[in-house]
């Protein structure tokens, strides 16, 4: 008599492991900025021009600098995934060739 083979079934994360992800600037990144960060680095604010935290470009300029502000762990890893996700678009994009 033949053994029944058992479907294979793919692991789960365990419970609070973190899956890779694609972090959203818009929705994970600019809320806690303005939780923080406003007004001054806002629209109006007084260092809006030098250093406006609504845009992805100078998170990643300024990368883990921003954690003299952002002291939550939680949160500075959702940053250092931004900047590693940034960092890999920038090396592919580095790649493609010019036309």
């Amino acid at each position: 008599m033949a053994a029944a083979h058992a479907p294979a079934i793919a692991p789960v994360p365990a419970l609070g492991a973190r899956t890779p992800a694609s972090v959203d600037f818009g929705t994970q990144i600019q809320p806690m900025l303005e939780a923080r960060c406003r007004p001054c680095h806002y629209p109006g604010g007084s260092v809006y021009d030098k250093l406006p935290f609504d845009r992805a470009a100078t998170v990643v300029r300024l990368g883990e600098k921003l954690f003299t502000r952002i002291k939550d762990e939680d949160q500075r890893r959702t940053i250092r995934e931004f900047l590693a996700q940034q960092a890999g678009t920038s090396r592919q994009d580095a790649k493609l060739p010019s036309h």
